[in-house]
């Protein structure tokens, strides 16, 4: 929590959590730390893809937002890719973004086929990023995700988690 605390002391405006994470733990120590800041927070959090049908999602939502202690949630994601339909999780997305508890919506862990079923859906171009592994030892995103992305006009949103092996190459 106290270093939570700094890093937003100190200027960090965008904490990115889950639902999974700590199942809602995670959430509930993002909430406390956000208490009193949260106009100056961008929150991201994320739904796991067994509970994105619409109603699921809408749901597991309401589940996040009170355990972050907020009305609202800056992008909320699609954890990965699970076995709802998509067309299923965008509508739930659609109904949050119209009832005001979440601004925007997106996907993570997307591959480019993954993508190119998504905008074909109906209201699917309105997800705002797809959150992906990339990092200088995890590239794959280069060879189809990010020029699909380009000619498609999506945002890809990198994470920089590193393997230990990466780690330990550059404390030598």
């Amino acid at each position: 929590m106290a270093a939570l605390r700094l890093g937003l002391e100190l200027g960090i405006g965008l904490i990115d959590t889950a639902e999974m994470y700590g199942e809602g733990g995670a959430e509930e120590i993002v909430g406390e730390a956000v208490e009193g800041r949260r106009d100056q927070t961008f929150i991201v959090s994320k739904v796991y893809p067994h509970n994105a049908s619409r109603a699921g999602a809408v749901a597991a939502c309401e589940r996040s937002l009170k355990r972050l202690g907020t009305d609202r949630i800056d992008v909320y994601l699609l954890h990965w890719r699970g076995a709802v339909p998509l067309a299923e999780t965008v509508a739930g997305f659609e109904d949050l973004v119209r009832a005001g508890k979440i601004v925007s919506w997106g996907v993570s862990n997307f591959d480019a086929d993954d993508m190119a079923e998504l905008h074909g859906i109906p209201g699917g171009a309105a997800a705002v990023t797809n959150q992906v592994l990339y990092n200088p030892t995890r590239r794959g995103a280069e060879f189809d995700l990010l020029p699909w992305c380009r000619r498609s006009a999506c945002r890809s949103w990198p994470t920089r988690r590193s393997s230990r092996r990466a780690c330990s190459a550059t404390r030598r």
